[in-house]
């Protein structure tokens, strides 16, 4: 036989053995599939991640209202994500590869040219729309009422200039002006980005967690005693340190490391006593802060014992001011500046609220309202509005 005759059994072969090897690849990867495919499907729910330090989504509820609008393919979406099996694992798999790649940017964190860890900040979207317009229908329907409105940028948005190079961030000076310009005067803003870009050398933001310190609320607490008509407080903070191991949700999200943060307190000489009362636990504490908390990886949950749905603090303050907080975590640290000022602060956290603040304000008697959130939370809340409809037409 000669070799030309060779050449075509020889392709054959060839090609043969290169579908066996194809063949072989795809039956590993329908089997990968499958098995991760089994193991999620038995894989019993997490409520929390310790690695990231955050409640996870759970199994959203098949409703029909909820599918018309939207709101259940992503809860869906978010909960597959949420509880993928070995998920930790793959997130942190995830920042070495990003490190080896030379990336500062992993899980919407960036590291910073300081050294710090930085949030992405997020983007104006259809449901910050939908808050707005809810937020000044809310306050149409009570006139008689004060009402504030603050809303606190954060790290990358004060200090810009210690994110990397190029970060495609937002402009969060922008956000604030737009957003103030849409809500007018249907409330009283209380703007606090100058007074914090003015301090940003200083440790006005943790560098492990997306918060701010005590320090940075209480620079925001001076510009909401001028636009609230509260006492202003003395020129240097009484502000005691009480941890320096404190790792926030930002090292957790993106495997970076940073320089552990110090967490300080404030604590005035005459501090009014004070009863705080978890309403949906059915606890009371003669404290703002939980020490307990420090003893574990949620270290900033020792302000208000983290967040709850509804929390109620009455002081002996000499004022007969009442204030309706609506809030998100950002307010946990700034609570205790205004205990001096008010008879009665009631704090919601609509996130996990699910009473209806028009029914809040019928049955109690507010003469204040402070919306407080930081910006990122608040552009990507999608609860708000439900809050704040009318009983008539909550769902």
């Amino acid at each position: 036989m000669r070799l030309d005759d060779r050449k075509p059994e020889k392709r054959t072969k060839r090609n043969f053995g290169r579908k066996q090897k194809y063949a072989g690849l795809g039956f590993t990867f329908v089997l990968i599939l499958l098995i991760f495919g089994a193991l999620n499907l038995f894989h019993e729910d997490r409520e929390f991640s310790d690695t990231e330090n955050r409640m996870l989504e759970q199994q959203p509820e098949i409703q029909l209202t909820s599918i018309l609008d939207g709101r259940f393919m992503k809860s869906f979406e978010t909960w597959q994500t949420d509880q993928f099996v070995f998920r930790d694992g793959f997130v942190r798999l995830r920042t070495v590869a990003d490190r080896l790649m030379g990336r500062k940017e992993s899980g919407g964190v960036f590291l910073g040219e300081d050294g710090s860890l930085y949030e992405k900040p997020a983007a104006v979207g259809t449901q910050t729309w939908e808050n707005l317009d809810s937020i000044r229908s809310f306050c149409s329907r009570h006139p008689e009422t004060a009402f504030y409105m603050m809303l606190v940028p954060d790290a990358a948005g004060v200090n810009p200039e210690g994110l990397p190079p190029f970060a495609p961030v937002e402009s969060q000076a922008d956000q604030l002006a737009q957003i103030g310009e849409y809500l007018g005067d249907s409330l009283k803003q209380i703007p606090v980005y100058d007074a914090l870009r003015e301090h940003r050398e200083e440790y006005i933001y943790y560098r492990t967690d997306h918060h701010w310190t005590t320090l940075g609320a209480w620079y925001a607490y001076r510009e909401a005693a001028g636009a609230m008509g509260l006492t202003l407080p003395a020129e240097e903070a009484p502000l005691y340190p009480v941890s320096d191991s404190f790792e926030g949700t930002l090292v957790s999200r993106s495997g970076y490391s940073a320089k552990a943060d110090t967490i300080s307190v404030y604590w005035p000489e005459n501090q009014p006593d004070l009863l705080v009362s978890y309403v949906q636990e059915q606890e009371e504490s003669a404290s703002l802060y939980a020490s307990e908390k420090l003893k574990t990886r949620d270290q900033y949950g020792m302000f208000l014992n983290g967040n709850h749905p509804l929390v109620r603090i009455r002081t002996m303050a000499e004022s007969e001011r009442t204030l309706l907080l609506v809030k998100d975590s950002y307010a946990n640290c700034f609570v205790p500046f205004l205990t001096s000022q008010f008879r009665e602060i009631v704090l919601v956290d609509p996130r996990y609220y699910y009473g209806n603040l028009e029914s809040l304000m019928t049955e109690e008697t507010f003469t204040d309202v402070l919306f407080f959130y930081n910006l990122n939370t608040f552009l990507e809340d999608d609860v708000l509005h439900l809050a704040l409809e009318q009983p008539s037409t909550a769902e």
